[in-house]
């Protein structure tokens, strides 16, 4: 096998999932490219932003994560285009040459520009710096809430929006409401007044899932006190104040906003093929069309399934893609034909605020309660645990 020289330009799921595969194997040299430096795990988000873990959980460092495989080479920079005729990859400082190429960089909270004011007064999650600044200005405004108490309990309503209703809607709305009820009730503050509210634009939340997923979610978050306003789009945001297409308005205090993702502003600079979110078209071996030895994964790309059907994108996803295109690098480089990629999910966990989860596991096995938060949070731990036990060694070199 010749020796050959693999960049892969973000370190998320599927990223670092690509580099396990490859890294073990001592005719392939690595670099990955990442404008920051340490792997966000943002599937435990909400954790974060409810407290229940500081900001080292939902973090791994990639320098020593990368030092660790010893033939990874980490370039903590911004990538500002890629030359496919003389194959590099130009970054704010330097030009990397390539054998072959993974594209990994993820997405960002995607702002509908025909909803006026969405983007200007509304919070996203989808990086470390937006969900902190949610979380310390959530926290300040309930210290202001409960110093205004020195007025009695009549203060003004604190509500929390949360708009789109799917798989990050509804955790973030229901850990936020289990916070918001710990904090009332553990500080035995008389006046309770903090209400989470969920936009959904269909008839249901987790539109297009598992009924039972549906169902379990719903009951949850009646539970919590989440107040669910489906068949409600967005008209528009004004600070501090939402405006239906149904006229209704609400006056809120912080608003997040989960109704959608697109791709990385990378794809923007690249001159491929893009849908109108910016996610990379990528044919059924998840090469860019036309480009054999580039390869795209994850949030970034629009994944299909056979018969044609959108694939939500999901950590899960992006790391079956990383697995994928990994093991076609090393068919190719022993001249065997690559293999299209095929999905299969293997089970959806979803967290439904303090220690209660939701989930269908592998041979439909439904489970709900707290065996369902265990199940998610130790897989969680079989994932987060190998990566910093080989980042706790990169650290020591």
């Amino acid at each position: 096998m010749q020796s050959v020289h693999v960049v892969i330009i973000g370190g998320g799921y599927g990223g670092i999932r690509a580099m396990e595969h490859l890294a073990h194997h001592s005719q392939i040299s690595i670099t990955l490219i990442d404008k920051n430096p340490y792997h966000y795990m943002q599937a435990e988000v909400y954790d974060f932003i409810a407290n229940k873990v500081d900001m080292s959980s939902v973090m791994i460092d990639l320098p020593s994560l990368c030092k660790s495989f010893g033939l990874v080479e980490f370039v903590c920079e911004e990538v500002s285009g890629i030359d496919t005729q003389n194959s590099t990859v130009s970054t704010t400082a330097q030009t990397i040459p390539y054998d072959y190429l993974i594209i990994a960089t993820g997405s960002r909270t995607y702002f509908p520009d025909f909803i006026k004011g969405l983007r200007q007064h509304s919070h996203g999650v989808k990086s470390i710096p937006a969900a902190l600044d949610f979380k310390q200005q959530f926290e300040r405004s309930l210290l202001n809430r409960i110093e205004a108490q020195t007025q009695g309990c009549d203060v003004k309503p604190f509500n929390i929006v949360i708009g789109g209703a799917g798989l990050s809607g509804v955790e973030i709305a229901a850990e936020m409401a289990a916070y918001a009820n710990h904090f009332y009730a553990n500080g035995n503050f008389g006046c309770r007044g903090v209400d989470v509210y969920l936009i959904d634009a269909y008839e249901t939340i987790l539109f297009g899932m598992d009924p039972y997923l549906i169902e379990s979610a719903h009951q949850r978050l009646v539970q919590l006190g989440v107040h669910v306003w489906h068949n409600n789009r967005i008209g528009e945001v004004r600070e501090n104040q939402i405006i239906l297409d149904s006229g209704k308005v609400l006056d809120f205090e912080f608003m997040i906003f989960t109704g959608g993702i697109a791709a990385s502003t990378l794809t923007q600079h690249l001159g491929f093929e893009t849908n109108g979110k910016g996610h990379l078209i990528v044919d059924a071996n998840l090469n860019i069309p036309m480009h054999e030895n580039i390869y795209a994964i994850g949030d970034i790309t629009q994944a299909i399934t056979e018969e044609g059907k959108f694939i939500p994108p999901t950590a899960q996803l992006a790391e079956r893609g990383g697995e994928h295109v990994a093991r076609n690098i090393l068919r190719s480089l022993k001249g065997k034909a690559k293999h299209p990629f095929t999905y299969k999910n293997q089970g959806v966990m979803i967290a439904l605020g303090g220690e209660y989860g939701a989930g269908l596991l592998p041979g439909g096995i439904k489970v709900k309660g707290y065996a369902a938060y265990l199940i998610k949070k130790a897989i969680f731990w079989l994932y987060s645990a190998p990566l910093r036990r080989r980042s706790n060694i990169g650290k020591r070199r």
